[in-house]
Order: C-alpha cells, then sequence, then structure tokens
C-alpha cells in the first residue's frame, strides 16, 4: 500500500499513523535531513526514506529514482510507504494543494515495468489534531476509499492529463478524511468546528479523584517538562517541528533522565526510594495527563 497523508504535524504524523498499524511502515522524508551521517543513520534505524527534489538541483534526479526503487521494495515486502502528498508540512486545518509526487509514483507502479507492483492501492490518509503545540492533545486518524488503477479514466499515454486527473482524486477523498477550517474563521469559530469534530474522539472522564491525582501527576513532573519545553521552543521557534523534537526527546531522554534520578536518590537514601522515583514519575505523567477535571 501507498499511504497518501495530509501533513499538519510534522515528523508526528508518521508516529500516529504507525501506532495504529501492526504492518511496517516506511516514511518519505525530506533528503535534506539526512546530510549528515550520524544523523542518517539514526534516521534510516527508524526506516524513514530521503525524497529529493529535481528542483534543488540536477545531482537529486538520478537519487529521485533510487527513492522510488527503495519504495517499491518495501512494498514487494508487503511494506506500506508513507507519503505526504501535500510536499509540505504546515500547521494548520487545511488540505494544501497536492504536488505530484504520489501521481508519479503511482503511475510508475501500475505502468511501469514492474508486474509485482500493478495491484497496488493508495490510501488517503487524514490527520486532524486538536492543536500543534505540546502535549494533552487529541487527534483523529482516518483512512478514506482506496484508489486503484481502474479509477483513472484517462489513458496513461497522456501522462500530464493522467496526473491532474489523479490529483483531482486523490484531493476529492483526502479531504474527506480531515477537518478543513475556513481561513477566515475567528479562533471562537475554529474551536467550536474543532470541538465538534473531536467529539467521537473523547477525553478519559476521571472521578474526584482521578483527577485530583492528575493534578499531582502535573505538579510532580512540572519541573522536568518546563525544562524540556522551553529549551525546545527555542531551538525550534518558527518552524513546524516543536511537536515531533519534543515528542523525541521525552521518549529517548525522559527515561534516562528518571533512571538516573532514581539513582542518586537510592544512593543517598534508601533502594526503595529509588525504585519508587523511578517508577512513580512516569506512572505520575501518565495520570497527570489523561485525567484534567
Amino acid at each position: 500500500m501507498l499511504l497518501a497523508s495530509n501533513h499538519s504535524g510534522s515528523f508526528f504524523d508518521a508516529v500516529v499513523i504507525g501506532a495504529v498499524l501492526s504492518q511496517p511502515i516506511f516514511t518519505l522524508t525530506r533528503g535534506d535531513v539526512f546530510r549528515k551521517p550520524r544523523a542518517a543513520y539514526w534516521l534510516r534505524a527508524i526506516n524513514l526514506i530521503p525524497v529529493f527534489r529535481g528542483s534543488e538541483g540536477r545531482e537529486n534526479l538520478k537519487k529521485i529514482d533510487t527513492t522510488v526503487e527503495e519504495c517499491f521494495s518495501v512494498m514487494k515486502r508487503n511494506g506500506t510507504v508513507i507519503i505526504f502528498s501535500e510536499g509540505v508540512c504546515v500547521n494548520e486545518w487545511n488540505l494544501r494543494p497536492l504536488g505530484k509526487g504520489t501521481a508519479r509514483m503511482a503511475y510508475q507502479a501500475w505502468y511501469g515495468d514492474d508486474a509485482a507492483l500493478h495491484g497496488m492501492v493508495v490510501i488517503p490518509t487524514g490527520l486532524t489534531y486538536e492543536h500543534f503545540r505540546g502535549a494533552n492533545k487529541r487527534v483523529i486518524l482516518h483512512f478514506g476509499d482506496k484508489i486503484e488503477s481502474s479509477d483513472i479514466q484517462t489513458d496513461p499515454s497522456e501522462y500530464e492529463k493522467w496526473l491532474r486527473e489523479f490529483n483531482a482524486l486523490l484531493t476529492t477523498r483526502m479531504g474527506k478524511t480531515i477537518l478543513e477550517v475556513p481561513q477566515q474563521s475567528t479562533s471562537t469559530e475554529s474551536s467550536r468546528q474543532l470541538e465538534t469534530y473531536l467529539a467521537a474522539c473523547p477525553r478519559p472522564q476521571g472521578n474526584v479523584l482521578l483527577n485530583m491525582l492528575g493534578a499531582l501527576g502535573r505538579a510532580i513532573n512540572r519541573p522536568i517538562y518546563r525544562f524540556y519545553t522551553r529549551r525546545v521552543a527555542q531551538k525550534t521557534k518558527g518552524t513546524v517541528f516543536y511537536d515531533s523534537v519534543l515528542f523525541g526527546l521525552l521518549m529517548y531522554t525522559y527515561p534516562i533522565l528518571i533512571g538516573l534520578l532514581a539513582l542518586v536518590v537510592g544512593a543517598f537514601t534508601l533502594w526503595q526510594a529509588g525504585l519508587a522515583v523511578f517508577i512513580g514519575f512516569p506512572l505520575a505523567a501518565l495520570v497527570g495527563n489523561r485525567y484534567r477535571s
């Protein structure tokens, strides 16, 4: 399958999609982030595939062919490839004009020389976030009606016309998978539309005790959380990467930080106190994020 997704949440989009799929996923990602070998190694380790634009230099044309071949290799092994069809990430509740990358890949799969991919399907995919800044957000993920080669009426020999028809169909079906808020809407109107749309994804309802434990859990973790958010805000100022960078740092370094804190507490007091820190902080964070009055 080729999942054709909108792109409003940066790297977080692939995390959300991958969280609900059982098969391996590989995500097309802007090629410039692979320039440093160490970064490239880590990005490859989490199944990211670099995608390059021919408009950014003639040397990228060969790299584009390599990217397509790599994607097809994944799909032959029953893997799933995610492509962000808008081409750019913008934190907004609208579908932006689609690039031609998805259409070109579908065309090559269906009408290229490789018979193994003639049965590939394109799945319009849409993510709608409650907000784009920090934790405690709801997100709705929808998969639309699949697109098969037979859905495109234009003769494949009319290449450019075929691409335009594919994009028009993908735009229509992808548009049905997300909430689109008119750009001229006021903040109040936008909030109302979001709340109505997200009613299908209700927040966990706690009782008085759980809400009190939630407040305590947030208070316990607040100094650590603020330590992260302030630095991430500085590093990602003016970009769309705040959420994804914050998530990545917390996922990889929060357990290490709590482990070190537990070792220090256990060394200077009792091992039981260290164990309580190691278990208690993450549990408090979980309860604090789920239960709010």
